[in-house]
């Protein structure tokens, strides 16, 4: 059947690495756990979605048991692998609730926005579209707009929602595009503020006009009352 099968078969041009490998598939249950032989093993808690969340099992030498995320091949778990039947073997830092510090990290990244309360929505979806990974999202935001204007940190919230991106990355290049269309039109103002132009249009030869001098003895003459003002030709 193979020598039938085989001048069908294409080759793996990439590698495929998913962390775990050697691997069986199980599904999470409701309290956070994955049955395995005989025995419930914890997995971090938020890890049941309500979706039918599938994780893979693996057993290293008969002692360690390894449950990975499916989809990315994260390691979820590590437990000492029981032989015994029924157990409930946990981690008790599974039990904690992560949630509770990300709400209170995402309200002080929130606060660096000129809009904290739209910021906060937006930050919010990208909790939910990238859950596992909220915290290096957060992270990479903080450090962008830490430094940044005002204006440009705008801008760059209001392109993402209205776009409907929902990632730091995205965030990150919407913030530099702005910065840039900010530093060219500062720099286009600065340049112009730089040629000063005259309120109205004038004749270039009306510049070089210059006014008549006259001997300082006439107007002397006119404050007594002798002469009266005249035209006289310049000196």
């Amino acid at each position: 059947m193979f020598v039938l099968e085989k001048q069908h078969l294409r080759p793996v041009l990439g590698k495929i690495d998913i962390g775990c490998t050697n691997s069986i598939t199980r599904q999470v249950r409701k309290d956070n756990t994955v049955w395995y032989d005989g025995n419930r093993y914890s997995v971090p808690l938020g890890t049941y979605d309500g979706k039918g969340k599938e994780v893979k099992v693996e057993v290293v030498d008969d002692k360690i048991l390894v449950i990975c995320d499916k989809e990315t091949g994260q390691e979820l778990a590590r437990h000492t692998l029981s032989h015994e039947k029924g157990k409930l073997i946990k981690n008790n830092n599974h039990r904690r609730d992560r949630s509770k510090g990300i709400d209170q990290y995402i309200d002080s990244v929130a606060a660096l926005f000129p809009a904290p309360s739209r910021a906060r929505g937006f930050l919010e979806e990208i909790r939910v579209q990238k859950p596992r990974y909220i915290r290096d999202q957060l992270q990479l935001i903080q450090q962008t707009i830490i430094s940044v204007d005002k204006q440009v940190i705008a801008g760059a919230l209001d392109f993402c929602l209205k776009h409907k991106l929902f990632a730091a990355t995205d965030f990150v290049d919407a913030v530099k595009y702005f910065e840039e269309q900010n530093i060219s039109i500062k720099s286009a103002y600065e340049k112009d503020l730089s040629k000063p132009k005259p309120l109205v249009d004038i004749e270039r030869s009306k510049l070089k006009t210059k006014p008549q001098v006259r001997d300082i003895r006439i107007y002397q003459e006119i404050m007594k009352g002798g002469l009266v003002c005249q035209e006289q030709s310049p000196n």
